[in-house]
């Protein structure tokens, strides 16, 4: 007998416990919200999943995840190791849930995501037939690589020649927010991003994720611009 396949994607939020660049990074308050909150409720919002779940090792972080609604994974420790790939966690996850046929992979640091950047994307993801989507910012950004004897050159552009910004298409740039892909896929490549990968535009605020303490308070700024008094009304 067959077994069942979810009809919908699932979308993955894979939250350590052990994050050391921000410590406790996932759930620290963000405006009064806990991080991974954020990306839970646009997540459940969009109606586009059948499940939404945060992957974790941290009993606290899958409290904090139930709480917001989502489903919970216990993560296995190999998976969360500080050198583990997102990948493992994407594995452990799928290994245990052979319904997933379809999954989200969201970044918890990229807390601008809102329900409609996943209804959007994933709308994008089936229309055109792909195996994998990434997510993008188009930004206007001359770059630059500099050799071993000092030397600069430009990558993208012309100096000679330096195109005006409404006469440039300018560069897609990967932002992280989430990914696409089918099982099938994944399991053929060992990666997130493979076969027939489209691209899913996102505007120009999500390219900002938390990494640093400044980054931290970049993101808060604009999360605080963009959901106003909305994450009151979430119970934390």
């Amino acid at each position: 007998m067959a077994a069942h396949v979810d009809a919908k994607p699932h979308a993955l939020i894979l939250a350590r416990g052990g994050s050391k660049g921000i410590p406790r990074k996932n759930i620290k308050p963000l405006n009064g919200v806990p991080l991974l909150v954020y990306n839970v409720k646009a997540a459940l919002a969009s109606g586009v999943f059948g499940r939404v779940v945060v992957s974790s090792d941290d009993d606290e972080i899958l409290a904090v995840a139930a709480r917001a609604g989502a489903s919970t994974h216990a993560r296995s420790a190999a998976s969360a190791a500080d050198a583990a790939s997102s990948e493992a966690g994407v594995f452990d996850y799928v290994d245990a849930t052979p319904s997933c046929a379809v999954c989200c992979l969201v970044q918890c640091t990229s807390p601008l995501t809102g329900a409609e950047d996943f209804a959007a994307g994933h709308a994008r993801f089936v229309a055109q037939g792909a195996d994998s989507l990434v997510t993008v910012v188009r930004a206007h950004r001359f770059l630059w690589k500099q050799a071993a004897d000092g030397s600069a050159a430009p990558c993208n552009y012309d100096p000679v020649k330096r195109p005006r910004r409404q006469d440039w298409d300018g560069e897609l740039i990967e932002n992280g927010a989430f990914y696409f892909f089918t099982v099938a896929a994944l399991r053929a490549s060992g990666s997130r991003l493979s076969g027939r990968v489209v691209a899913h535009e996102m505007p120009e605020e999500t390219l900002a994720e938390i990494d640093t303490l400044t980054d931290w308070q970049i993101v808060e700024g604009l999360a605080a611009d963009k959901f106003k008094d909305a994450p009151k009304a979430w119970g934390f």
